[in-house]
């Protein structure tokens, strides 16, 4: 049978945070190294990167090789998608678009076997070491360890994010700010008031529920101290930012340096 590392519900069970990376580019060599470095988990952006099931397959491999939990974020609310993200291995889900407690509660026992939950079951799939002798066993651990995340993105789902997070059966809430400034006509302007203020409500229900808020640091409204009294699941980069930013500093640094030396050799 095998045995999930648990990273993330381990952090979490002994009172820590889990740090983890966003990936978008479909590189399964990029979840090793930040296994390497040191984080806890990968979330690999299923809705806007450019993956397909077989390369969500490879990635997840990739997190287990280096020892770190991988969550996908699918691309919708498809219950057939979810269980067979979930059967290559993967932690859990991110699931975008909540906008009410039927879609949260749809997903959430999309994540679970029956009786609790609808997903399918097979003893034959990698999440279980491709077959496991001890079904009943390997069903209730990946029933307990599962985490299923609702992104808030929607109006509708800020104004039925009490609800959503109290009886769905959701593990954690994220806030997306940008789909909303964008459907609000703010133009994708993520410091508009509006948006903070809801933000705060989303931030607020989830402790409330007394559920996890998966937070982006770089997207929240407050300094990383404050941000980590209301989140322990924290998603600190990307790759397809922090490359752009590595490469851009690094060829403006280098430009500047050779520009110096061309000075200097003048006089």
């Amino acid at each position: 049978m095998r045995t999930p590392h648990r990273r993330i519900r381990g952090k979490l069970e002994s009172g820590g945070r889990a740090l983890g990376v966003t990936l978008q580019l479909p590189c399964p060599d990029i979840a090793e190294i930040a296994g390497y470095a040191g984080f806890d988990f990968v979330w690999i952006d299923a809705e806007h990167g450019t993956f397909d099931l077989g390369r969500i397959s490879e990635m997840v491999r990739a997190a287990d090789a280096s020892g770190i939990d991988a969550i996908v974020r699918v691309p919708d609310h498809n219950p057939s998608f979810i269980q067979r993200v979930l059967d290559t291995g993967a932690s859990g889900i991110i699931v975008p678009h909540i906008c009410t407690v039927a879609e949260a509660t749809a997903v959430a026992a999309a994540a679970r076997f029956g009786p609790a939950g609808t997903r399918g079951a097979c003893p034959s799939t990698r999440s279980v070491g491709h077959l496991t002798s001890d079904w009943s066993a390997s069903a209730r651990q990946a029933d307990a360890d599962v985490l299923v995340a609702g992104l808030i993105e929607d109006l509708a789902g800020v104004e039925n994010v009490e609800e959503i997070a109290r009886v769905s059966g959701l593990d954690a809430l994220l806030f997306g700010p940008f789909d909303l400034a964008q459907q609000l006509g703010f133009d994708g302007d993520v410091t508009h008031p509006e948006i903070e203020a809801m933000h705060d409500r989303v931030v607020a229900a989830a402790r409330a529920a007394g559920i996890e808020y998966l937070s982006i640091p770089a997207w929240e409204y407050a300094d990383l101290a404050t941000v980590a009294e209301y989140s322990r699941i924290l998603a600190l980069t990307g790759d397809r930012g922090g490359l752009f930013t590595t490469f851009r500093t690094t060829l403006a640094e280098t430009i500047e340096a050779l520009a110096g030396l061309r000075a200097g050799a003048a006089t």
